[in-house]
């Protein structure tokens, strides 16, 4: 039977979750237990239960580890948007960083103790026709060989674009990733906020890809799996 589970990547001061539908049994109200109203109603407008189970996983889980840090419960973690929809800590100079994405059924989560973007994508196989070119640039075609190529490449720009704050207000084809991001690699872009960036792309399961960006190089991640009945006692023990 399907269960959900998370993995986390560890490295240093930044730790990524990767959690799945469908819940399990009792979680839902414990998830909501996590979230102020304001956001459970947001939650609750979503047509598709699988959707409001999405996003009440990403929020939730992503406040539990995140209270304990910052010494409060996990409905008070406060919580702002900035200009473009990226939320973030709503403190003044905060040590703490977040992001979260999720696509499908799985949920990607990222705390670190710098600036953080993060991505995930069900791939949709094939990939349509003209999609490549609207989404990369010349020099980057060098190593596009197949969809999974694609899809390492959109990941990677999106977890980017996700760590400046912009989102796609800066279009795909204005940064550029000067190698493959399987292996780490690095952003060029002609604005300032995304020059310099380095991103490591994974596959955390089956038909789906993940990103990671950071300001600085970082090695490839380790991962850990863990039940999702241990979701409400575990704790961000890697963030030391």
């Amino acid at each position: 039977m399907p269960h959900c589970c998370n993995a986390i990547w560890a490295f240093d001061m930044f730790s990524v979750y990767s959690l799945s539908l469908p819940l399990a049994p009792g979680l839902e109200s414990w998830l909501q237990d996590q979230v102020p109203g304001s956001l459970r109603a947001t939650i609750a407008r979503r047509q598709r239960q699988s959707d409001q189970h999405l996003s009440l996983l990403a929020h939730g889980a992503l406040r539990h580890f995140l209270a304990p840090l910052l010494g409060c419960a996990p409905h008070a973690v406060p919580v702002k948007n900035l200009e473009h929809g990226k939320p973030v800590l709503d403190l003044d100079n905060p040590d703490l960083h977040f992001s979260l994405s999720h696509s499908g059924d799985r949920v990607l989560l990222g705390i670190a103790d710098q600036s953080i973007g993060v991505d995930i994508e069900a791939m949709r196989l094939p990939v349509r026709a003209g999609l490549v070119e609207h989404c990369s640039v010349h020099a980057e075609r060098a190593w596009l060989k197949n969809d999974l190529d694609f899809y390492a490449l959109w990941c990677g720009k999106e977890a980017a674009l996700k760590h400046a704050g912009t989102g796609f207000h800066i279009p795909p084809q204005e940064l550029w990733l000067n190698a493959h991001p399987q292996g780490g690699c690095t952003v060029q872009s002609t604005h300032p906020i995304l020059q310099g960036l380095v991103v490591h792309s994974s596959r955390p399961a089956a038909n789906y890809t993940a990103a990671v960006c950071l300001n600085t190089p970082f090695p490839s991640w380790t991962i850990r799996f863990l039940d999702s009945a241990q979701l409400p006692d575990s704790q961000l023990t890697d963030y030391d």
